[in-house]
């Protein structure tokens, strides 16, 4: 797994590309929560080169959702491949999370 992060505009974007699996969650999750080290903190994943989510993979999503929720910040994903939104549909995560079609859907949902 690479992720590329960036911010701009008091936004947080990580680009993921590769599988989030056993193998990748520790520097996800390392990347990903070390994001909601500031207050308030607004990140958005780009899942739109994620080939695959493993039950692993999703728990460093739930994590992040759940830290996002504890500092007053804000949690959005954007670009799930159908095999990667399907693994949400069935694990019930596409309901308790917020996820744009594009970047500027998750912009929004973060309020960036």
């Amino acid at each position: 797994m690479d992720i590329y992060t960036q911010a701009s505009d008091g936004v947080v974007l990580h680009r993921l590309k590769g599988r989030l699996d056993n193998e990748s969650t520790g520097k996800a999750e390392g990347t990903i929560l070390g994001s909601f080290a500031d207050p308030a903190a607004r990140v958005i994943l780009d899942m739109r080169d994620v080939a695959y989510v493993s039950s692993a993979g999703l728990r460093v999503v739930l994590m992040a959702a759940k830290r996002a929720r504890s500092s007053a910040g804000r949690f959005a994903l954007f670009g799930l491949p159908s095999a990667v939104q399907e693994v949400f549909d069935i694990s019930g995560f596409s309901k308790v999370l917020a996820i744009g079609a594009e970047e500027a859907d998750a912009r929004r949902l973060v309020g960036g």
